[in-house]
């Protein structure tokens, strides 16, 4: 099948660059994975990355003198960098911590907790005087309407989202392998069996 690609030139170039895309999304998946504490996912998509890089800088280098080899190499790096980064977006793996900072007459803990978010409230104190500082864990997946709310709650409040590493299973429960490939939870019955 590769010699068809090879007798078609630019057959081979847009292969080249579709299999870019792939591998760098995966690349930038796998990274992401990494930082967000998903090991096992990591190394998965580690395997995938590297074998179809090995099968397409093969291609580029045994013919370094077609230049639209290299070109097509180059755009499918590029564009994987961005469908990586817009599928991981969609995907919200991991948790995140949000902290606000709230004056401390607007109750707003009060109303998170009314809506059942696990939020942890402490007094401060401010330039202003007394302040709230709200912290809620959720995954990132809930992040967006979970500050939609506390904007519509409190408009002056202040508040930061970071990322999250780990959190203790007890009061969350974290994603884990099987959260990614739910058809390995049958495989798992059945060894239990």
């Amino acid at each position: 099948m590769i010699e068809y690609f090879v007798a078609h030139p630019l057959l081979l170039m847009i292969g080249i660059f579709l299999l870019r895309i792939v591998d760098q999304t995966i690349g930038t998946l796998r990274t992401i994975s990494v930082v967000r504490g998903y090991p096992a996912l990591a190394v998965l998509m580690g395997f995938f990355e590297v074998y179809i890089w090995i099968n397409v800088i093969g291609q580029v280098i045994q013919n370094l003198d077609a230049w639209y080899l290299t070109v097509g190499y180059a755009a499918g790096f590029a564009a994987g960098q961005a469908v990586g980064m817009w599928v991981e977006s969609r995907l919200a793996l991991g948790n995140q911590i949000v902290r606000v900072i709230s004056e401390r007459e607007k109750g707003l803990a009060q109303q998170l907790w009314k809506r059942g978010y696990p939020a942890t409230e402490t007094e401060s104190m401010g330039k202003s005087g007394p302040v709230d500082v709200i912290f809620i864990v959720e995954g990132r997946e809930s992040i967006a309407a979970l500050t939609k709310t506390i904007c519509e709650l409190d408009p002056e409040c202040f508040y930061t989202v970071e990322d999250v590493r780990q959190v203790s299973a007890r009061h969350y429960k974290p994603a884990g392998l099987l959260d990614f490939f739910p058809w390995l939870r049958v495989v798992n019955v059945i060894k239990k069996r």
